[in-house]
């Protein structure tokens, strides 16, 4: 018998709600806020760094360094479109996911054509909402983006070394370093 897909997106909502209550978030918040609570709770930096991706790339990008964590997001983005992408990458951090080794197959091919895929420790990518991991991980930027007094301010920053920060660019856009 096949389950009704609200049921599960009901599940998921109510999961997204439970995570955002855990981080102790006011009934409205900015995504500063949220980003905040995001390192907490994770115990590092989170690095978001806007670029201009590829029309066909994935929107959004999570890596899991060694010691912080960096989400690449589409700078041709709306900033509620922004604000989506990065909340759907929070998605992935709250909910402790890993990448699925052919999401990372198919997300070395479209964006580190010149890195092996298993370079990045954890990358996770929006390749296509089949897998659970990524439905999940959207219904809590949308619940997210819901809860949100404004979305025009989004907390970028660079990651304190800049060599990192180089050698990520340049394998997101498929330079070789």
């Amino acid at each position: 018998m096949q389950r009704h897909p609200d049921s599960s997106v009901s599940q998921m909502r109510q999961q997204a709600t439970q995570l955002l209550a855990a981080l102790k978030l006011p009934s409205t918040f900015t995504f500063a806020q949220l980003h905040d609570r995001v390192e907490h709770r994770r115990g590092r930096q989170v690095h978001l760094i806007p670029r201009h991706l590829p029309a066909l790339a994935p929107h959004g990008l999570w890596v899991a360094g060694e010691l912080a964590d960096y989400v690449f997001y589409d700078a041709n983005a709306s900033k509620v479109r922004q604000s989506l992408i990065i909340g759907h990458e929070y998605g992935h951090m709250m909910f402790d996911d890993v990448a699925i080794p052919n999401d990372l197959e198919c997300l070395a091919a479209m964006l580190m054509p010149s890195v092996d895929p298993s370079v990045p420790e954890i990358a996770l990518a929006r390749l296509a909402y089949d897998e659970p991991i990524e439905r999940r991980a959207e219904v809590f930027g949308t619940v997210a983006v819901q809860r949100a007094e404004s979305w025009s301010t989004i907390p970028t920053s660079v990651p304190a070394d800049p060599r990192v920060f180089a050698r990520l660019v340049a394998t997101l856009e498929g330079r070789a370093t």
